[in-house]
């Protein structure tokens, strides 16, 4: 691809990203956009698609609104191999995370190394919630990651 068509694409991303997550807070109160925007920049390096599911691993799990997310609209603008990543990234209602999400997410290339760098990412920031918070998703990250 063109840097042109990189860059257009990085853009698109982000801007899908960006209303997807439109109004959004962290458990911090930090506009969740931080999140997917720290995620997709520690994986730049890997490559544009990477990048690009970093932006979008969250956007099918946490935007109601399907006329902006669906695996649809993902796979016409940026392929298949993006919007399966981000589907696998994507935890189903009543999905167990350790027997079902994980192997799922582990076995797509690409949403396996966005995902490590989706908990990397919340782990670093665990000392800033509260003790409850901070020993539930300690315990959930610590599994199988």
């Amino acid at each position: 691809m063109s840097q042109n068509m990189d860059g257009n694409l990085r853009n698109a991303a982000l801007e899908l990203a960006q209303k997807a997550h439109a109004g959004q807070v962290d458990k911090l109160g930090v506009p969740y956009i931080e999140h997917v925007r720290a995620v997709a920049t520690a994986v730049a390096h890997l490559g544009l698609k990477f990048e690009i599911v970093g932006l979008l691993h969250d956007s099918l799990e946490d935007c109601a609104d399907r006329s902006l997310v669906s695996m649809e609209i993902l796979t016409e603008r940026f392929g298949p191999e993006i919007a399966d990543a981000v589907a696998a990234m994507t935890k189903q209602p009543l999905e167990d995370y350790e027997t079902q999400y994980l192997p799922r997410v582990m076995s797509n290339p690409i949403a396996a190394k966005v995902k490590h760098a989706d908990v990397a990412h919340n782990r670093s920031r665990l000392h800033l919630l509260d003790k409850a918070t901070r020993d539930r998703l300690e315990a959930k990250y610590s599994r199988n990651i």
